[in-house]
């Protein structure tokens, strides 16, 4: 993996791990920094916070062989290619500008690329009566052109937003339920007046044909809310389940937009939940992942725990089954994010910032996210490369399946555990397979659904053997494959991969130097039996005779067909 990190005085290091791969790491000069300031001692397997431009990142260079390499692994085989049903979204457009538009960076790595076009109503019907959606047309279709499809997400509710002439009918301001100060003042949308007008405009959108066009792939249905954007789908908050679902005009917007994009209400994202709009083909779109311990659980999304407390997915949840529009949000990394006036959101630095990054990258990833807004920029742009080509992928097409095995600790019930973030490999303890939380990690700021005085992760588990079963409905399984596993080399020896050929017991070995180092090592594997060690087990991970124990991260299992 290459780190890129951005030092004061740099010069050029080769890691080299038993004569495999290196990795590229700039180092500072000498001089060490306050433990607020310094990334090396709060966040050392991240590197120092520092931005790549969308043009420079290239996806992780996929090796052939059994490696160990410093560092995390992101690398999958040059032949994958990502979905079609998944958005990268790496770009806004606010307006009707064509600027942003014709200087969109050229996309040198597997994904779908999207830009958002951020529209306010009034630029579309200056005039009442008058809709001409002719320059988001063109600007679509510019951006088609640069090699990006369009998000069309038109804001309606605010006074900022609807056209001037909407102030003769009168309509009252909307009663904000917000602890911060609305960032913008809401028209009652509700009101007869306004909820007309509305409809009439959705009707349009339908008759311009801006759903069906193949270069958009996506638009947003929202509500409205005390920040920019329209949030929500009805005036009840997302806690009180169905009860939008329950509201006239709420069905009403629903409806008409069900008929404005008749044929493609796949490419529709609401802006909250709704069972009424799930069931017209929509999907939904959240937007605060970079508190990546949010909705656990949340059944809605067929995020679920079970009784020893790890996170598993509901594959029968209609989000995941139908894998319907998914959507969320991993942007908030601009230095501007670490000042007075955004709250210092997540701190009063950005040391922590590409830990977020990485840990909400694999939590989005987790919950099957589709669609994803990031920035212009990557602060792990391997990372982000790996994200946008596995978007979108169900359990019959996905390159890889994998488990971050970590633990953090919920205010329910007291600080109740979450375990693992998984991804159709599942790591569970058994009898002889015990595990237990290593590698202590800081949180960056107290997140409100943390136990008070347990603000920190741990991002590996260790044990003498640790034991994992893949999903036997992921076709990858069927063919050779390669195994990726993250650890912290803290225990001297060998670590084994244990598994059964399909005739007889099999393992592969690779050394440790025990110096505490976190890297990734890659074995090759031909077929292997599924369910064939003990507690159906398809694979596990072993301590060697002369080795106390083992700390893994992530482990990937990847198809090589």
């Amino acid at each position: 993996m290459r780190l890129l990190f951005k030092c004061c005085c740099l010069f050029l290091v080769q890691v080299i791990v038993n004569n495999s791969v290196t990795a590229q790491v700039n180092l500072n000069s000498g001089q060490v920094p306050s433990t607020e300031n310094n990334w090396s001692l709060k966040y050392p397997y991240w590197g120092e916070y520092y931005k790549t431009p969308i043009s420079e990142i290239r996806a992780a260079t996929w090796i052939n062989n059994d490696t160990v390499v410093a560092g995390w692994d992101w690398s999958l085989p040059a032949n994958v290619k990502p979905a079609s049903k998944s958005n990268l979204c790496i770009a806004r457009n606010g307006g009707l500008n064509r600027g942003k538009i014709e200087n969109l960076p050229a996309v040198n790595f597997p994904c779908n690329p999207v830009i958002a076009h951020w529209v306010n109503w009034s630029l579309l019907e200056p005039e009442e009566g008058k809709i001409n959606f002719q320059p988001l047309i063109d600007n679509i279709k510019l951006a088609n052109q640069k090699g990006y499809k369009s998000i069309v997400r038109i804001h309606f509710s605010a006074t900022s937003f609807a056209p001037e002439w909407m102030k003769k009918y009168n309509i009252p301001i909307r009663k904000e339920n917000s602890k911060n100060p609305p960032k913008v003042t809401n028209y009652e949308i509700s009101h007869p007046e306004f909820h007309k007008r509305y409809l009439r405009f959705i009707d349009a959108l339908g008759k311009s044909g801006i759903p069906q066009m193949e270069e958009v792939s996506g638009l947003f249905l929202g509500y409205a809310s005390p920040s920019f954007g329209d949030e929500g789908i009805g005036p009840y908050p997302e806690s009180m389940a169905g009860a939008n679902d329950t509201i006239p005009h709420v069905i009403e917007r629903i409806d008409s937009w069900a008929k404005a994009c008749k044929g493609v209400e796949y490419k529709v994202t609401m802006g909250g939940l709704s069972e009424y709009g799930l069931r017209k083909g929509f999907g939904i779109r959240r937007g605060f992942v970079e508190m990546y311990l949010y909705h656990i659980p949340d059944e809605h999304i067929g995020q679920k725990m079970d009784a020893n407390n790890y996170l598993y997915v509901d594959e029968s949840n209609p989000i995941i089954a139908r894998n319907v529009y998914n959507g969320d949000e991993n942007e908030e990394y601009e230095e501007r994010w670490a000042t007075e006036s955004r709250l210092y959101r997540f701190g009063k630095t950005t040391v922590s910032y590409p830990y977020r990054y990485f840990t909400s990258n694999l939590r989005l990833l987790q919950m099957r996210c589709n669609d994803l807004l990031v920035n212009e920029f990557a602060l792990l742009p391997e990372m982000l490369a790996w994200v946008g080509i596995n978007m979108g992928k169900t359990v019959n097409d996905a390159p890889d399946a994998w488990c971050f095995l970590r633990e953090s600790y919920l205010k329910e019930n007291g600080g109740r555990p979450v375990k693992n973030f998984e991804r159709w490999v599942y790591q569970r303890d058994m009898p002889g397979y015990e595990t237990v939380p290593a590698v202590k990690i800081e949180q960056a700021i107290q997140m409100w659904m943390v136990q008070p005085g347990k603000y920190y992760d741990y991002v590996s588990r260790e044990g003498k053997k640790i034991g994992f079963d893949v999903e036997d409905k992921w076709a990858g399984l069927k063919d050779s494959v390669a195994i990726k596993v993250s650890f912290f080399d803290t225990h001297g020896g060998e670590m084994n991969l244990v598994y059964t050929n399909g005739k007889k017991p099999d393992k592969k070995t690779v050394k440790l130097n025990g110096d505490g180092k976190l890297k990734t090592t890659t074995f090759f594997v031909g077929k292997i039996k599924e369910n064939s060690l003990p507690n159906k087990y398809d694979f596990a991970l072993e301590a060697g005779a002369r080795t106390e124990k083992i700390t893994i991260s992530i482990v990937r299992v990847i198809t090589i067909k």
